[in-house]
């Protein structure tokens, strides 16, 4: 009975019971390591060493793993919970919420920064759920009209580049935009773009002079005589022709 048992067994099961050991590892040492297991986990992955196993995991139809960074004890739970189905007929899944630690809790964060940034997406927009950041030029201080329209056309964001202008002429663009603002009912972030350092050159000493060697051609271009460059020690040598060029 024994015999007819481990000939019925599917060989399979044993690549899937390693496969769990070594994931269920993975996630021990990532959970130790607690405060720093995301960074950790990046840093095993980009190098190299987490690639066997999710190269294995891959084969056997299973995650890689491969897009785990925000959710990546979720995703490891997840993967931990089918390889026990699997290899385990007596396995009673835990009460235990997969999502504990949040599947969605990366993209959550996401979202929520770019707002925070970006401003809200203006809903019923004919430009969807996207952010529209503009530039202002100098025109933007005085000209009302113009940052107006560009609310109405779905700005949600003006970028005041702080390389130019003058701080009189940003305050007539954020003026602007505040009013648009109120008047037609939208919000739209500002953005100060801060200038960096600037590198500029100052006067250049002059070096050598430069020579042209060039061959002579005649007007069909067709080279006619070649170019000649001379290195002697003895710049009034006989031997040279004075019409050469002399280094």
């Amino acid at each position: 009975m024994v015999a007819t048992n481990k000939l019925n067994q599917d060989p399979y099961e044993d690549v899937l019971k390693q496969l769990l050991a070594e994931v269920v590892e993975l996630r021990q040492k990532i959970e130790i390591n607690a405060s720093q297991r995301l960074q950790k986990y990046q840093d095993n992955f980009h190098s190299g060493i987490l690639r066997h196993l999710q190269d294995r995991l891959a084969h056997a139809g299973l995650s890689s793993l491969g897009r785990a960074e925000a959710s990546v004890l979720s995703t490891l739970d997840s993967l931990i919970d089918v390889l026990k189905r699997a290899t385990d007929k007596d396995y009673l899944p835990s009460d235990k919420s997969l999502v504990e630690y949040g599947f969605n809790r990366g993209q959550h964060l996401l979202e929520q920064h770019t707002i925070e940034l970006f401003g809200s997406f203006h809903e019923h927009d004919e430009h969807g759920r996207a952010h529209v950041m503009v530039t202002l030029g100098t025109e933007a201080s005085w000209d009302y009209t113009l940052v107006s329209s560009l609310l109405e056309k779905g700005m949600t964001c003006a970028r005041i580049n702080c390389a130019h202008d003058n701080p009189v002429i940003w305050q007539g663009m954020i003026r602007n935009v505040r009013r648009a603002e109120t008047e037609m009912g939208r919000s739209c972030r500002i953005l100060m773009d801060l200038a960096g350092h600037k590198i500029r050159t100052g006067p250049i000493t002059l070096g050598p002079s430069v020579h042209h060697i060039r061959v002579q051609k005649d007007h069909t271009g067709r080279v006619v005589a070649p170019g000649y460059l001379i290195l002697t020690t003895a710049p009034e040598s006989p031997s040279v022709d004075s019409s050469f060029f002399r280094v």
